[in-house]
């Protein structure tokens, strides 16, 4: 070694000690960086609730932590969690965390199992009083309670399927619901071409809509017809108006089934045989689609709709046209 320094210049030492030096202050200060960034984001104590859901890559994971400062830094925690072989035993689950915590205290968090929650799911076009079955039977409120709050928001309660920690409160359940509904809603919004009605109208049309088709295309063409119909001035005479009218009347368990002639009389606001417009408020709980459908209705001449017994929506323009159809796709 000494006799390799000989051959070389003054000069060329100094720049190995130089280059030497730079290493170890370099290393140094990467220490610090990592082993500093390791440690609690702050000295709070007071706990989050942070989401990990099934699938989530190790890079979500540390973004998400960063995003809700639980962490540092997102690229350290990733390091060490894939250095350390810990990210392959990080479970899904919802988990309280602080920032107190240290990067090795949330990771060994993550490997024990999140707090106890159970999945709430919403299927489209449902009504709220349907979801009185959808809770677990040991948390401190009953599908009962939930369905008498959230009974005013129908319209509201976006189809989903929600991971809900079962120390949720009835109001914590039905934030969660709004956030996720109005993220949706803005995004159906975005480029609207239905600019005549305001966002409560939006929600009941699209509610009928829901009920009454099941594609995007479909519901974007009944969207249509049900648009034609009230600028019209012609009643809606949409069935699912009177499921929801008949039903509202008397304690049911089993909702939207088929109308019958005496239903047609039924007295209500809801009746769209009788009453001219939309109704007063939404008959269920929409979908991203209806929603979607509702804001960017196909143009078009018809205001007569019907499904056929091939499963094919018939679409026509005048009374007579609607009547060929009955006789063509229903009987």
């Amino acid at each position: 070694m000494m006799r390799a320094f000989a051959n070389l210049s003054v000069f060329h030492i100094f720049l190995y000690l130089i280059l030497i030096l730079f290493l170890i202050i370099f290393a140094s200060v990467s220490f610090w960086f990592f082993t500093s960034n390791l440690t609690a984001f702050s000295s709070d104590t007071k706990n989050k609730i942070f989401t990990i859901n099934s699938g989530d890559q190790i890079l979500t994971i540390s973004q998400n932590l960063e995003k809700n400062q639980l962490i540092k830094n997102r690229y350290v925690f990733l390091i060490y969690a894939v250095v350390t072989g810990q990210n392959k035993t990080i479970q899904s689950g919802s988990f309280r965390l602080s920032p107190s915590l240290s990067v090795s205290e949330i990771i060994k968090k993550f490997q024990s199992g999140g707090v106890a929650d159970y999945w709430f799911k919403i299927i489209d076009g449902t009504r709220v009083e349907e979801l009185v079955s959808n809770f677990p039977t040991d948390l401190s409120f009953t599908g009962n309670d939930f369905v008498a709050k959230a009974k005013s928001l129908q319209g509201y309660i976006f189809p989903d399927s929600y991971l809900i920690p079962k120390y949720f409160t009835i109001d914590q359940i039905l934030a969660t619901i709004k956030t996720n509904f109005d993220q949706k809603f803005a995004k159906a919004k975005i480029g609207a071409t239905n600019t005549q009605m305001t966002d409560k109208q939006i929600v009941v049309l699209a509610s009928i809509i829901e009920r009454e088709a099941r594609t995007l295309k479909v519901k974007q063409g009944v969207a249509g017809v049900l648009i034609n119909r009230i600028n019209a001035g012609i009643p809606l005479q949409s069935d699912v108006t009177i499921q929801f009218a008949r039903d509202s009347k008397t304690k049911h368990t089993d909702y939207w089934k088929d109308i019958n002639a005496a239903n047609i009389s039924t007295i209500s606001p809801y009746n769209t045989y009788k009453n001219k417009g939309l109704p007063p408020g939404p008959i269920c709980n929409p979908g991203y689609d209806s929603i979607y459908a509702a804001f960017h209705p196909t143009q078009s001449d018809y205001i007569f709709y019907l499904t056929g017994n091939d499963g094919v929506m018939h679409y026509a323009k005048t009374l007579d046209e609607h009547n060929i159809n009955i006789a063509k796709y229903l009987k």
